[in-house]
C-alpha cells in the first residue's frame, strides 16, 4: 500500500469478528488500511466483518457536507499548527482526533448483522451512553444532532458510510483528551454547542462530591466500548 504499514490478510468464513488496536497512527495510514479492510469484507460476503480502534495525532477531517464556514482556520494554517487536514467520504461536517481521543471503525456487512443504517447508529450511540453512564456520566442522545452529549457538550461523535452495503468510518469519544485542537472548528457546524470529555465531567462531578473517585484509564475504556459494540453485533446475527 505504499505507507510502510504490514496488513494481515483477514480472515474469511464465518469466524469470529476480531477487533484490531493499531494504537496511536496518523490519520492518512489508517484510511488506507480502513479501505483495505473494506474491500476485503465487500469481496466476502461470508466474511465475520471487523474493528479498528485507534487514537490519532491532531487531525481535522471534513465529511460530505462540506461546510467551509466550519473551519475557523485555514488547511494551510491547520498545518503550520501540527494539525492534519483530511477531507473524506464520511457523513457529517467537521470534526477533529487528538491523542485522548478513542476512535473506533467497525467494518462488516450490515445484512450479515441484521443491522439497517438507523439501528447501527443507534448502537453506536448506545455504546457511549452506557460506558459514560458506568463512570456516573449521563450522556444522551438528541433527535436533532449525531453523536452522544452531555448537556450542550458533545462527548462522542459519529460519522459513518455505508458503501456496497458495507460499513466505513465510525466513532468518536473523548476520553482524556485535552479538547485544544477544537478550537479550529466549529464541531460538526453547531456554533452554540461546546465539547467536553469523559475526564471532565468525571472531574466535575467528583468536585461536587467528594465520594466519587474514578480513575479514568484510557485502555481499559477502550475495552469496554469496543468490546460493547462487538458484542451487540455478535447478538444481532445469532438472533
Amino acid at each position: 500500500m505504499g505507507n510502510g504499514l504490514l496488513i494481515c490478510q483477514s480472515s474469511r468464513g464465518d469466524s469470529i469478528m476480531e477487533i484490531k488496536n493499531l494504537g496511536l497512527i496518523p490519520y492518512g495510514d489508517c484510511l488506507g488500511i480502513m479501505d483495505f479492510y473494506h474491500s476485503e469484507v465487500v469481496k466476502s460476503p461470508n466474511h465475520p466483518g471487523l474493528i479498528l480502534v485507534v487514537q490519532h495525532p491532531p487531525t481535522v477531517t471534513m465529511g460530505k457536507r462540506e461546510l467551509l464556514q466550519d473551519m475557523l482556520v485555514s488547511s494551510e494554517q491547520l498545518k503550520t499548527k501540527g494539525v492534519d487536514f483530511f477531507k473524506i467520504d464520511r457523513g457529517g461536517s467537521v470534526t477533529v482526533h487528538e491523542p485522548g481521543q478513542l476512535v473506533i471503525y467497525p467494518i462488516f456487512n450490515l445484512g450479515k448483522y441484521k443491522q439497517t443504517v438507523r439501528s447501527y447508529v443507534n448502537l453506536l450511540e448506545d455504546a457511549m451512553i452506557e460506558i459514560s453512564a458506568k463512570y456516573q456520566v449521563t450522556a444522551t442522545r438528541s433527535e436533532v444532532n449525531p453523536g452522544v452529549w452531555c448537556g450542550h457538550n458533545k462527548i462522542g461523535a459519529l460519522g459513518i458510510r455505508i458503501l456496497n452495503k458495507v460499513t466505513k468510518h465510525g466513532i468518536a469519544y473523548n476520553i482524556n483528551n485535552s479538547l485544544e485542537t477544537f478550537k479550529h472548528i466549529v464541531p460538526c457546524g453547531l456554533r452554540n454547542s461546546g465539547v467536553t470529555s469523559l475526564l471532565a465531567e468525571v472531574k466535575a462531578h467528583t468536585a461536587k462530591d467528594e465520594n466519587l473517585q474514578f480513575n479514568i484509564d484510557f485502555d481499559d475504556v477502550s475495552f469496554q466500548l469496543s468490546g460493547y459494540i462487538k458484542d451487540k453485533l455478535l447478538l444481532t446475527i445469532n438472533s
